[in-house]
């Protein structure tokens, strides 16, 4: 591998960044949009409350300080941070920060690549494949620490690497600072553990063990981890909130019955092969997993892939639920994929990688391997394609069309420093320490509190409006079909977010009068709460 920079990188990487600039500027109401509004919303609070790295803060959070226990929160934090050199807060700026950690994250895994093959094909097919697979190209652009914790993971791999290869003080801090940060940002990159053992071994074998660096970078990497969800749990404990890290405060993420059940695993594969991979990109990553099996001793630098691979699928079977009910769980097998699938490609183009099955033979018999590799790309770009647009929108996208269009208006109609209590549906599973969806609240640019639909009853309002909350704010498909609730709201004074503050108080004057505001915020119900 020379010093000289590959011209392909740069392209490919221009070529990234500008798929994920596409609706740069939308709104968060996109796939996962409760949780890129919850991490929008930790930037804005760091941005209007202060720049306290420790103290990451909520909207959710009724009349506590707000601090939550969560990932070590440098993606927020970075945020809105940029949201201060901008001089406001505007969604575009978090899609852009995310699209160029995941577009440099192309930078180390070519870097990996370039050391599993003589040539250079192998590492430019896998930048290539990485940056256009669904989950990096759609979670590549959203208002999530996703990106950040695939720039993270795959250089902390890198700079180990390298390290080893060619030890020095220098690099070893750099290594053991990347993994530290990696596991701290999110806890589930423990599964780097498996490769970074491997790699140890491949270089000293058991003598790894022996050598006292090794123990230091174990105790560099895993220590800021360590404290600080140590440090989280202590702000779990002053303001009751948490994102649920772990399985007793949040939803059961790890609930293990589930791989005892067929529908696990069929739903598990079948997003697999359409979604996370593409079908031509699992049937190519199936051939290089094969096609990279070491068969001499020069093969054993690539042992830490298939280790690699055990730690991820470790990974899947400790938290299967996270990974059935969450797509981008499977977000981490994404650049070990685009290794495996970039062997083959990178053999049907002549490069000596995979022992000689498939290449020159292949190209002989079946045609040029050059259309062969093209063809193969363009078939996952185009089912890659076709799966961003489905994320883009969902099938709950009008609901949150609703819900921005009203948060936006109220934010311009409410008072600044007003509770609210906002009614809406339980996007995390029953988790009794969290938001169930920040969406309205983020929208509003208030704070306040949240409660399901099984939650409503007008005792539970009185409740709350003993804590200060001055309105609730929820979508009208949930309360019309429970007559005792409506009669109640009715004499309280329901408005929609179109009308407020006009309220009415009977059916036939608040049909009429919802009737004359078309817009989707007439889907939202505001209610005044009075003490």
């Amino acid at each position: 591998m020379t010093g000289r920079v590959d011209p392909w990188l740069p392209a490919l990487l221009v070529g990234g960044f500008a798929l994920r600039c596409i609706g740069f500027d939308e709104p968060l109401i996109d796939h996962q949009a409760w949780r890129q509004a919850d991490t929008a919303a930790m930037a804005r609070n760091f941005f209007t409350e202060g720049y306290d790295l420790l103290r990451p803060r909520v909207d959710w959070r009724g009349t506590s300080s707000g601090v939550v226990e969560t990932n070590f929160p440098l993606y927020p934090y970075l945020l809105g941070s940029l949201y201060a050199l901008a001089g406001g807060v505007h969604d575009g700026l978090g899609r852009l920060l995310s699209a160029l950690f995941s577009c440099l994250a192309a930078v180390p895994l070519y870097a990996l690549g370039r050391r599993l093959s003589p040539g250079p094909w192998l590492a430019r097919w896998a930048a290539a494949l990485y940056l256009i697979l669904p989950l990096s190209w759609f979670f590549g652009r959203a208002v999530m620490p996703e990106a950040l914790m695939i720039l993270l993971s795959v250089s902390a791999l890198w700079l180990f690497q390298r390290w080893l290869e060619q030890p020095g003080a220098r690099r070893f801090a750099l290594a053991a600072l990347t993994a530290g940060l990696c596991f701290a940002v999110k806890i589930p990159t423990l599964y780097l553990g498996f490769p970074l053992v491997a790699l140890a071994m491949a270089r000293h074998e058991l003598g790894f063990l022996r050598r006292p660096l090794m123990w230091l970078y174990l105790l560099l990497a895993l220590v800021p981890a360590i404290a600080w969800y140590s440090h989280g749990l202590s702000l779990f404990q002053e303001s009751g909130l948490t994102f649920g890290i772990f399985g007793n405060t949040g939803y059961d993420k790890w609930s293990h019955g589930l791989l005892l059940t067929s529908t696990f695993w069929s739903s598990l594969m079948s997003r697999f092969f359409l979604v996370v991979l593409t079908p031509v990109g699992g049937v190519l990553t199936i051939a290089g997993i094969a096609g990279l099996w070491p068969r001499d001793e020069q093969g054993r630098q690539r042992w830490y892939l298939y280790a690699w691979l055990g730690g991820l699928l470790a990974y899947l079977l400790l938290v299967p639920e996270g990974n059935r009910k969450l797509h981008y769980y499977q977000l981490p097998f994404v650049p070990l994929a685009a290794l495996f699938a970039a062997a083959p490609l990178a053999a049907l183009l002549g490069e000596p990688v995979m022992g000689g099955w498939v290449g020159a033979r292949w190209t002989k018999t079946h045609g040029s391997g050059r259309w062969w590799v093209a063809a193969a790309f363009a078939g996952v770009l185009a089912a890659s394609a076709h799966e961003v647009s489905d994320y883009h929108r969902p099938p709950t996208y009008g609901f949150y069309q609703a819900c921005l269009a009203a948060g936006q208006a109220l934010e311009q109609k409410l008072p600044t420093e007003a509770l609210i209590l906002v009614g809406d549906l339980d996007d995390n599973a029953a988790t009794p320490f969290r938001a169930q969806c920040p969406t309205l609240l983020y929208y509003m640019n208030r704070k306040g509190w949240q409660i399901t639909p099984d939650e409503f009853s007008s005792a539970k309002l009185d409740s709350f409006t003993a804590l200060g909350a001055e309105f609730f704010v929820v979508p009208g498909g949930f309360v019309v079909d429970k007559p005792e609730l409506w009669a109640n709201l009715l004499t309280r004074g329901v408005a929609t977010a179109a009308s407020f503050p006009e309220s009415w108080y009977d059916d036939a004057t608040f049909l009429m009068g919802a009737n004359r505001h078309p817009g989707p915020e007439r889907h939202v119900l505001v209610v005044r709460l009075e003490k």
